[in-house]
């Protein structure tokens, strides 16, 4: 029983619903193996009698300990009818004491009875009964609403003989939202003049682009698409009308290890990838002598931009040799005048705290032999870089974009990275996250990624989960979280084999939801929930009611029979006609993409290989039928063969037909906008292939003049305005 009860007090799962809807048991011993994670034990949980003590004892101390103690560290509660919880023995009646410290600076001060209070609990402890109290805060005074934000609250026996403190959240209904109930406002509408609505014209629903930023070309940049080309291409898609580019997590990776290439295991969430930086638009650029830059320098420079693949050892050699350069400029032209340009800079540094504090030191004490160990260096990148998308969103929304840039949130970060060492308190550093077996993955899958431990975040007040959603809601209108199920729940694979797969570990996802909806209307910032692949069904009603849009993609957007007509998509949703996980257009339509899978043993046999060419060939004949369905094909083509069309036919008709999703936001990749077969990224695979390092076959100068791409723009907008 003792055993049964940790397992649950500890958020481990027992049981969940696979791909194929069926009721999976979790095996007892892979549940006491992730809970022999958490627990920091080397190896299985014994039997004996010290452990079934050390169990009893931990029981105690998240089951009954709560309840004995007046406030909780961290609680949180709606701004509609406020209230906090409280915990009293049922014997007292006496009257206590609430102060209330606002993060404005407002005090609000109350005796109040527990007889006034609301009984919504009790506990027995001890020849003890706990009572758990709802409060009103409105009750507290009736001079002035409790405001949104993260307040103190101080409660006190009469007595004075206890005293506790916590935190309490009062945060709003819903996260801020592009539109009231998924309908778009029109321009003369009253909500037109209210900052909690984007407003992106009368009877059009929102469209962008996404990319993946790094693989953006150009003559000027360095190797590697940059917040240069970012600029750039906000240009090309504003002219056409689009609303927003939806970005890769930008997050900080290792730029020691040119193997640690993924945007989405980052060494640092709360911290930009300077590789991103625009050095020609860096101010001290100005300042460095032409003939430092010349010869050997801009001969690489022109050799990296000719690679179809990205050379990331030698990006990060050049741009790193540049950055130190620039940095010296800095000290000389900016730093020791202590001008305006350097007073932004420590202003920068003062308000990103500890956290970037301790960042750029470990950073600098990593420098490579014969490279400066000066952590103003890193801090002064973050500074730029920082600056450069700030830059970017302020120009979306300058030409016009009614969202800008939409961000990415990885769902973990790597265990060797700075945000899991400085605060490897709230995490897991024994497992990892990954997905349970599947027919697609039969081991498992094990992503590399260090889980925050939800009972360590909670003890911790949740700071650190604040800290990563407040930095990626920077500079942007949007941010998508990645694998959005990881509020409710994600799966935690042990890093020691011998304590099984893996189980679920659950989250306190009203918690986690409120501070993101508070995070979310103070940042003018919606939130997009990639919530692909095995969702819980109570995911759904938590997202919806948090306001939180769903993200559909088009390729799974299908029942076994057809593809959903556009009026059937989810309208409160990102409509994405393809992403980085699933292959291209072109590689789909083609087929390239399984046989590649077939070339790399993703797929085992040619048989199978034969049953998945098969299935393609119904999909596309599937997908042809749709197209006629909404007239989108040559009039002369009444086709039952897919290879009698040819693929530029196939691309205007599916980017019109995609355009007239009644999902509130569409995107569309740039890749495929040019016919691009190469996938950026192959799941299930490492070194086979060349992951993240794919660059666009075109430069922004090519893609903005081209026709074809003009054209595609063209009929994308005029599908998205609804009649």
């Amino acid at each position: 029983m003792g055993l049964d009860k940790l397992l649950y007090l500890q958020g481990v799962g027992a049981e969940f619903i696979n791909c194929h809807g069926q009721d999976v048991t979790i095996p007892a011993e892979d549940r006491q193996g992730v809970l022999a994670c958490m627990l920091d034990a080397l190896g299985e949980i014994e039997s004996t009698s010290e452990a079934k003590v050390d169990i009893e004892r931990r029981v105690l101390q998240l089951d009954a300990k709560p309840w004995t103690q007046l406030l909780p560290g961290f609680q949180h509660t709606g701004v509609d009818k406020p209230h906090l919880h409280l915990y009293l023995p049922r014997c007292y009646q006496s009257s206590i004491w609430i102060r209330l410290l606002t993060e404005t600076g407002q005090e609000i001060h109350a005796e109040l009875l527990p007889e006034t209070f609301e009984v919504i609990g009790d506990y027995h402890f001890e020849e003890t009964t706990y009572l758990n109290y709802r409060v009103s805060l409105n009750a507290l005074s009736s001079e002035f609403a409790i405001e949104l934000g993260y307040h103190q609250i101080e409660v006190s026996l009469c007595d004075g003989s206890v005293t506790e403190t916590g935190i309490i959240l009062v945060a709003p209904a819903q996260a801020f939202q592009f539109a009231s109930n998924g309908q778009l406002q029109s321009s003369n509408e009253t909500n037109k003049q209210d900052a909690r609505y984007f407003n992106p014209g009368e009877n059009k629903r929102p469209w962008g682009i996404s990319i993946q930023l790094y693989s953006l070309r150009s003559e000027e940049q360095w190797g590697i698409g940059d917040f240069g080309d970012l600029s750039t291409l906000i240009e090309v898609i504003a002219l056409q009308g689009g609303d927003f580019i939806q970005l890769n997590p930008l997050h900080a990776l290792n730029h020691l290890n040119a193997e640690s290439i993924s945007p989405y295991s980052p060494d640092d969430r709360r911290r930009l990838n300077p590789l991103y930086i625009d050095i020609a638009s860096v101010d001290e650029y100005q300042h460095l002598e032409t003939q430092r830059l010349a010869g050997v320098v801009n001969d690489r420079k022109k050799v990296l931009n000719r690679g179809n693949w990205l050379n990331y050892e030698q990006t990060i050699e050049l741009k790193y040799h540049i950055f130190h350069q620039l940095y010296d400029e800095f000290c000389t032209h900016e730093l020791m005048i202590n001008s305006p340009r350097a007073q932004e800079f420590f202003h920068f540094v003062d308000s990103q705290g500890i956290d970037l504090d301790y960042f750029s030191a470990e950073l600098a004490s990593q420098s490579p032999k014969g490279t400066p160990r000066d952590s103003n260096f890193y801090c002064y990148l973050q500074f730029v870089a920082e600056t450069q998308l700030e830059a970017c969103q302020a120009k979306a929304r300058a030409l016009g974009m009614s969202i800008g840039l939409i961000r990415d949130l990885a769902v973990g970060a790597s265990p060797d990275g700075v945000e899991v060492r400085q605060n490897r308190h709230v995490f897991c550093l024994n497992a990892s996250i990954g997905a349970p077996a599947d027919p697609f993955a039969p081991q498992g899958q094990n992503w590399g990624l260090t889980p925050l431990d939800p009972i360590k975040l909670k003890q911790d007040n949740y700071r650190h989960f604040i800290t990563i959603v407040r930095r990626n809601m920077n500079a942007c209108g949007a941010l998508r979280i990645d694998h959005v199920m990881a509020l409710l729940r994600l799966w935690w694979c042990p890093n020691n084999p011998d304590l099984g797969s893996g189980a679920y570990v659950y989250y306190p996802i009203e918690t986690l939801l409120a501070i993101i909806c508070l995070e979310s209307q103070r940042a003018q910032c919606c939130v997009i929930g990639e919530d692909l692949g095995i969702v819980p069904p109570e995911l759904s009603g938590y997202l919806t009611k948090a306001g939180i849009y769903s993200n559909q993609l088009f390729y799974f957007s299908k029942h076994p029979d057809r593809f959903l007509q556009p009026d059937e998509h989810k309208t409160h949703s990102l409509m994405m006609l393809a992403n980085h996980d699933v292959p291209t257009l072109a590689a789909w339509w083609s087929a390239s993409d399984l046989h590649l899978q077939r070339q790399l043993e993703l797929l085992n046999s040619d048989e199978i290989l034969g049953v998945a060419l098969n299935q393609r060939e119904r999909d596309k004949l599937q997908l042809i039928s749709l197209f006629n369905q909404h007239d989108l094909l040559p009039a002369n083509s009444s086709l039952s063969e897919s290879n009698e069309l040819n693929f530029e036919q196939v691309l205007h008709a599916w980017l019109r037909l995609i355009a007239k999703s009644h999902s509130v936001l569409l995107s569309v990749q740039l890749c495929d906008l040019v016919s691009e077969r190469h996938s950026v990224n192959i799941p299930g695979t490492w070194k086979e292939y060349a992951n993240w390092q794919r660059r666009l076959p075109y430069t922004l100068d090519e893609i903005a003049l081209s026709p074809k791409v003009k054209l595609l723009l063209r009929e994308i907008a005029s599908e998205r305005f609804v009649t």
